[in-house]
């Protein structure tokens, strides 16, 4: 990796001069994050490390190739729908390297559009055919997918079919009659126009692709905390630090908050297969015109990812690719853009933060100046804890210079600073908005690596990862092993409910990694310690709960109450196995009674309960597949 490369190349640099031990002893006496970042732009310069890198961009010949390995795919014997989402990645991919607009790009969504058409994405098809034939797809080829098209609109029993069969028509009396396609498509328009004509009441298929998503509703506000009911405050001790507790009692299945988050990020994985900016899956994504790593479900949200933060770090994530930069890293710059872009001016930023830097109320660090907790602003996220103490020389000196590295790509290739600076890194060194980006950046990884939320969703009944989330609010939450809530995220909020009773003044906690009765202690500890440098001291930690087939039925319920669960643990089971879980939701009854047989579990067959850890999973699962 070019950083490690840089780093150990510095090192002994600095070892061959004498001066490695100094240098060391000078770093671990540095106080703040830009501090520490002007330090390591001072020794590179000093030294003479510089990024050289030639990044990945939008390519003819790339997208031409992928193009080619997709028809291979296509064309081959024994097709299954396994081949056709193959060719479909790697003519997504083809669109993603190709220029704009450009005939590579044109090709690309003809072609994706037959893998959609092979996988019944009808909708999807129709929407690539049009990109094609927007972008003056070749006449020569101009009937193969008018004859898709009219196929889906068939297909899809379309009211406006006759549209589609009219405009193939019309370029059709414009060609000649002398290839094989053309021949076919007139035959298929006359074949079509002696059919009996759709039913109007038939759906449309130009209807917005996401639909929006109803929000529970939080019945009395928090005044200080906006996102949140006030049933939870925030408190603060030297054993937790900030932490959330009860008001009152709280019901299960209560909605306890409902955050947007500050900002998201996709997994590297899903990156040619969700929207770069909703996060949410799709078969038939379009690109970003300048760089080949983002992607996006609609125009829509092509143009609200450019004007939050894409505009910036548009020229800047290509140099991070080929650095072969984490996704932690590609977030911190995702951040700093939106923390410039929130202040009027970098100078106002950097006051305002000095602001949060000098509040002696550690309870109430990074509230606004009316006093309350805004999870839609950087202040409130920059007041997060980053554990930075916590880290050794070594690993903060390596954090430093790869925050150099993106610092310089940045500076010199975005309008961050106003405009490009010019590739000289003594002019880095000496421009104070630049350290000062360059310790945001720093800042946020080491935020992220103990604060970022997994967004999650689910393939059948298995969770998948679609990305990461920043939630400041969420953020203040305590680790257990044995929670009392449950989050989901949904249509970019982060919803939190109670899954138990929670009595007034008990802490709120949420599980960070693995459920008690899922994992062995050590097993959590371990993990725990590595991703968040804490040894968990929780009660199933302390007393060592056993895991969930240890667990024996409970011997305290009456048998009207085991009779009951049995009932709801059936329905529940129904629930799982169904193939379209939020149709039979509703008429199991399983949400409701659900929670009432937790209330009971609760006071009648405490934790560690077997019955408990089943009635919280499928509780957990109605709220998963609750109707929008």
């Amino acid at each position: 990796m070019e950083i490690q490369k840089a780093y150990y190349s510095l090192q002994k640099r600095m070892a061959s001069a004498l001066t490695d031990e100094d240098h060391f002893i000078e770093f671990q006496r540095l106080h703040t994050d830009e501090e520490r970042v002007k330090f390591t732009l001072d020794l590179m310069l000093r030294y003479n490390v510089l990024p050289n890198v030639c990044p990945a961009t939008k390519n003819a010949n790339e997208s031409e190739k992928l193009r080619t390995l997709g028809n291979n795919i296509f064309v081959s014997k024994s097709l299954t729908n396994t081949s056709y989402e193959q060719a479909l990645e790697l003519y997504t991919k083809s669109i993603a390297y190709a220029p704009y607009p450009s005939e590579q790009l044109t090709l690309a969504y003809a072609n994706r559009s037959a893998a959609l058409f092979k996988l019944k994405k009808y909708e999807e098809c129709i929407r690539d055919i049009d990109r094609a034939l927007a972008l003056n797809y070749p006449d020569y080829l101009k009937a193969k997918i008018y004859i898709r098209k009219i196929e889906c609109l068939e297909a899809l029993e379309h009211p406006n079919a006759d549209n589609g069969i009219k405009e193939a028509q019309q370029w059709l009396d414009k060609m000649p009659l002398n290839c094989d396609y053309c021949k076919k498509l007139k035959e298929t328009l006359i074949s079509k126009d002696k059919m009996p004509k759709l039913c109007s009441s038939k759906r449309q298929t130009d209807a917005k692709h996401k639909t929006k998503y109803t929000f529970p509703e939080i019945k009395t506000p928090n005044t200080e905390i906006p996102c949140a009911s006030d049933a939870i405050s925030i408190k603060y001790n030297k054993q937790y630090g900030r932490h959330l507790v009860a008001t009152r009692k709280i019901d299960p299945g209560e909605v306890i908050a409902i955050e947007k988050a500050y900002s998201t990020l996709y997994s590297l994985d899903n990156m040619y297969t969700h929207c770069s900016y909703c996060l949410i899956p799709c078969w038939s994504n379009i690109p970003c015109n300048y760089c080949p790593y983002s992607m996006y479900c609609s125009e829509e949200c092509k143009t609200l990812d450019w004007e939050k933060y894409h505009d910036m770090e548009c020229s800047v994530i290509p140099f991070m690719f080929k650095l072969d930069f984490s996704t932690t890293e590609l977030f911190s710059v995702r951040i700093a853009v939106q923390a410039v872009k929130e202040s009027p001016s970098i100078r106002e930023l950097r006051q305002e933060l000095r602001e949060v830097d000098t509040c002696n109320d550690p309870r109430t660090k990074g509230f606004s100046k009316k006093g309350t907790f805004e999870n839609d602003k950087y202040r409130s996220l920059y007041s997060l804890e980053t554990n930075s103490e916590k880290y050794s020389t070594d690993y903060m000196f390596s954090r430093c210079l790869g925050t150099s590295f993106i610092l310089y790509y940045l500076a010199t290739h975005s309008n961050l600073f106003g405009s490009p600076l010019k590739k000289d890194m003594s002019t880095l060194v000496q421009n104070t908005d630049v350290t000062f980006i360059g310790g945001l950046i720093l800042k946020h990884q080491l935020m992220l690596s103990c604060n970022a939320h997994d967004i999650t969703g689910y393939r059948e009944v298995e969770p998948f990862s679609h990305g990461s989330a920043i939630i400041s609010f969420y953020s203040l939450i305590n680790h257990s092993c044995n929670p009392n809530v449950f989050k989901q995220l949904r249509s970019g909020h982060m919803i939190m409910y109670a899954i138990c009773p929670i009595e007034k003044d008990e802490q709120i906690f949420d599980c960070y990694d693995q459920f008690y009765a899922d994992i062995p202690k050590t097993e959590r500890q371990e993990c725990l310690l590595e991703n968040y440098l804490f040894t968990c001291n929780c009660l199933p930690c302390r007393e060592d709960w056993p895991l969930f087939d240890d667990m024996k039925p409970s011997t305290n319920l009456n048998e009207a109450v085991k009779r009951e669960f049995a009932k709801v643990e059936e329905r529940w089971r129904l629930l799982m196995a169904s193939d379209s879980k939020d149709d039979v939701l509703n008429e199991l009854n399983v949400l409701d009674d659900a929670i009432k047989m937790i209330k009971i579990l609760h006071y009648q067959a405490p934790r560690p309960s077997r019955e408990m850890c089943i009635m919280v999973e499928a509780l957990k699962w109605c709220l998963l597949f609750e109707k929008d």
